[in-house]
């Protein structure tokens, strides 16, 4: 006897078997057993959710012989029997992506207004009806409206938004969810517990997300598992079959990217290369764990088993805002990809983006203390971030400050170029320099003869923003210094710093060969107080 493929064998015959669109089915069988009857019905869907299946049952609720019009066809009469075996003669099935043009539809509806020859009524399934052309619809338009009694418009599509709106408002409209992956594994054990083929879980859980709610693909993958599995689904012959990557790898790699082990990680993506792995379908899983991670911080549940390890080590490693951000690196790299000389060295790129990434946490910064950063492993960053500082001002402040302590009193020239405050509050904070705190009180000191630049309204703007900056409802206090010669602020250190970078130029100038030459040959002088610098400075 020949084998049925398993998407054919176990095709729904009544809406009680159809799975996953139990709004549809109910609004159906309400409408057929009080005998409120459309003329023609719109299914829309992705692809293997039940359209066409669902428009073979209600033919048979239509044209059942026994039980009538009603919800619950007979499935043994011959109105019933033809239809599940598509040799009814009054269910026209048309493929409309292989009939577009307006002759085909005009053939089509010749024979409308003849009586059925088997049946109660003539059914009319036009599959992929977004296929049609514009002068089909046209054709289609005045039939659609106004068929005869005996007739029934049965229509299904992938695509409802290429369907022209004055055929959509003469259709009852149905859409076709795509089935949860809970559902579909739950079908796909009790179809292959009735054939009698062996699985495991693991295997089944991934044809099912695999599937991506479809369950005509989800039968036809475990099909091919079936066959490559000499009638056994285990988890290492799909990852064979479909060039998965082992669970065991994607958690691996999740481990690494925790412990920040870089080097360990490197080497195990080459051992991965030469097994022919997917880099892509690789990163997509790693964005998923990042995905499941986030639900999990956020309602305490897993919702995907498979990485239920991985997603616990993320959610105790990072917080909230760093896993938004690591997922955030993963789809920026994703989009990427295409543009890396290979999928492997794009991959490599956002795994050292995301081992790099160190935030700032600025609702850590206290006024008298420093941020609290969770141990990391500098070994690796130094060797692959250059630490490069800038000089703001006499102490030279680093711009990396991961490492260091960030307080007022050391790191006043940061926290000032990071405030958003206007010219005349930023002369204010230039000119006075950080004396003491008491709680959330900050004491500054000012020069007697700067005291002309503290007024209420810059006091006040500058008051808001370090309270805004630092998270902390604070308040400030100017007064006058009583040793103006001790009092350092940041406007006379980057005077004095830039007092020796002129310098420094002035004496580069004069010892440069070229410039000697042109003073010799011309008897040239230089201009006084003519040397500028000229130098962009990154943000800290």
């Amino acid at each position: 006897m020949e084998n049925t493929v398993l998407a054919t064998k176990w095709r729904p015959k009544l809406f009680s078997d159809l799975i996953g669109q139990d709004p549809v089915v109910t609004a159906l069988v309400n409408s057929l057993d009080n005998k409120r009857l459309h003329h023609s019905y719109l299914f829309t869907g992705t692809r293997g959710v039940g359209k066409t299946t669902l428009a073979r049952i209600l033919s048979k609720c239509l044209n059942c012989e026994t039980n009538g019009i009603g919800s619950n066809p007979c499935g043994i009469c011959s109105g019933c029997k033809a239809i599940d075996s598509g040799q009814f003669v009054d269910l026209y099935e048309v493929d409309a992506a292989s009939r577009t043009k307006v002759e085909d539809t005009r053939e089509l509806l010749e024979n409308v207004q003849y009586m059925p020859t088997q049946g109660r009524y003539k059914i009319y399934l036009i599959d992929e009806v977004h296929m049609l052309s514009t002068h089909s619809f046209n054709a289609l338009l005045k039939t659609l409206e106004e068929p005869p009694e005996h007739v029934k418009f049965i229509l299904a599509t992938t695509d409802p938004q290429k369907i022209p709106s004055t055929i959509l408002s003469r259709c009852l409209h149905f859409s076709l969810n795509r089935i949860s992956s809970e559902i579909i594994k739950s079908h796909l054990e009790k179809v292959l517990e009735n054939e009698k083929i062996n699985f495991e879980e693991n295997a089944i859980k991934n044809i099912s997300k695999l599937a991506d709610g479809s369950i005509r693909d989800a039968l036809s993958i475990t099909e091919q598992c079936i066959s490559h599995g000499d009638n056994k689904i285990t988890y290492d012959n799909i990852c064979k079959i479909l060039c998965l990557i082992p669970l065991e790898n994607i958690n691996k790699v999740i481990n690494y990217i925790v412990k920040e082990q870089a080097e360990e990680l490197i080497i195990f993506i080459d051992t991965m290369y030469y097994q022919s792995v997917d880099f892509k379908y690789l990163l997509q899983e790693i964005i998923s764990v990042f995905h499941q991670t986030a639900i999990f911080k956020v309602t305490k549940k897993s919702n995907d088993s498979l990485y239920e390890n991985s997603i616990r080590k993320l959610s105790d490693k990072y917080n909230e805002e760093e896993v938004q951000i690591l997922y955030q690196i993963g789809v920026s790299s994703l989009k990427d990809l295409e543009f890396a000389p290979d999928f492997k060295s794009g991959f490599e790129m956002a795994i050292i983006r995301m081992l790099m990434f160190t935030p700032l946490d600025l609702e850590k910064l206290q006024l008298s203390g420093s941020i609290d950063k969770k141990p990391s492993n500098k070994s690796y960053k130094e060797n692959i971030i250059k630490k490069e500082s800038v000089s703001y001002n006499a102490d030279s402040v680093k711009k990396n400050l991961n490492n260091d302590t960030l307080t007022i009193e050391k790191n006043w020239a940061v926290i000032v170029k990071r405030l958003e405050i206007d010219s005349m509050t930023k002369n204010l904070a230039n000119n006075i320099s950080f004396d003491s705190q008491n709680n959330d009180s900050l004491s500054f000191l000012i020069k007697k003869d700067l005291m002309r630049v503290v007024t209420d309204r810059s006091r006040v703007k500058l008051q808001e923003a370090l309270s805004s900056f630092l998270k902390k409802k604070i308040s400030i206090n100017i007064s006058e210094s009583d040793s103006d010669s001790k009092l350092q602020t940041l406007h006379e250190k980057n005077e004095e710093q830039n007092n020796i970078k002129l310098s420094e130029a002035n004496n580069k100038m004069e010892n440069d060969n070229f410039v000697k030459t042109i003073k010799e040959k011309f008897n040239a002088t230089s201009i006084d107080n003519s040397t500028t610098i000229n130098e962009s400075i990154k943000g800290d």
